[in-house]
């Protein structure tokens, strides 16, 4: 169960971003303590020193997940943070020890993206994830840009990568950043039919392999995927893939849910979608100009 202290998204700073990316261990954890600080507030406990106490929040549960980071980081010293946080979200699991679905705890309800992100942190399947989704240099920049960092402060952060192009130029205007190369889609704002772009690498112990693609579509959207079926060789690790999202219901205000899952047949590399679905307007502008025309 969730905890509901948990923040919840979705990411006011980045809407097109799905957050929180995942869960770990957080309640009620034994922890280290300074033993010059009472263990609570009560009155009895205000002399009691102690080396332990049990603790509870993000505090938490973020050891856990720098734990396991180390440990794949150990494992894999050649893979990148993206590398890393892509191994952890595709391979958690959203059941829990019954095989029931992982419930969001306050209100009871089946948990989705937004109370678990990808789900629950699984240390020995992120050890070998199959497939990982990594971020390039001009990703991070066109975050960077969306956020509103100009080009100049952008420039400071960015190391020289020679004369030859300039990294650090924002596209002009908003630009959404669905298409960073993120473990999860998110889209914030379907109003028509939009394609996203996701690449992936194959990081198994078999450079040949063939990965099937299964899709669990949100409630009132078509998704397609192509390629349906993606082909890894020695000379070919990194495949691209596309998926587009067409809007087939009239709706505003609320977010659909579903998942794209790849699979060699031993590894499951899931990536959750989240979409908003935002066609009221553009249903009624099509009322209104139908009338007009009759």
């Amino acid at each position: 169960m969730v905890a509901y202290f948990s923040s919840r998204g979705p990411s006011t700073l980045s809407p097109d971003i799905l957050k929180p990316d995942i869960t770990a261990p957080g309640v009620n954890i034994l922890a280290a303590w300074p033993p010059k600080t009472p263990p609570t507030l009560l009155p009895y406990d205000i002399d009691r020193p102690t080396n332990w106490n049990f603790q509870s929040g993000t505090s938490m549960s973020c050891p856990h997940v720098t734990g396991v980071v180390a440990l794949i980081k150990s494992a894999h010293p050649n893979w990148s943070p993206a590398a890393i946080k892509s191994a952890l979200m595709t391979t958690a699991y959203n059941e829990d020890d019954s095989h029931d679905s992982i419930l969001a705890g306050g209100s009871m309800k089946v948990s989705d993206p937004f109370d678990i992100g990808s789900g629950h942190i699984d240390p020995l399947k992120a050890l070998d994830p199959g497939l990982v989704y990594d971020l390039k240099t001009s990703d991070y920049i066109l975050y960077l840009c969306n956020c509103g960092y100009t080009q100049d402060q952008i420039r400071h952060m960015v190391l020289d990568l020679g004369p030859s192009t300039d990294w650090t130029c924002c596209p002009r205007g908003h630009t959404i950043i669905t298409n960073i190369n993120y473990p999860s889609i998110m889209i914030s704002n379907l109003q028509s039919t939009t394609t996203v772009k996701r690449t992936v690498r194959n990081v198994g112990h078999k450079k040949t392999a063939l990965y099937f693609s299964k899709v669990a579509s949100p409630n009132g959207v078509e998704v397609v995927v192509w390629p349906r079926v993606l082909v890894f060789t020695c000379f070919r690790e990194e495949v691209s893939y596309y998926v587009t999202f067409k809007p087939m219901k009239c709706s505003q205000g609320r977010f659909d849910f579903g998942e794209i899952v790849w699979s060699d047949g031993f590894h499951f590399v899931r990536s959750p979608l989240v979409v908003f679905v935002n066609t009221t307007n553009a249903a009624l502008a099509w009322d209104t100009t139908a009338s007009m025309a009759s």
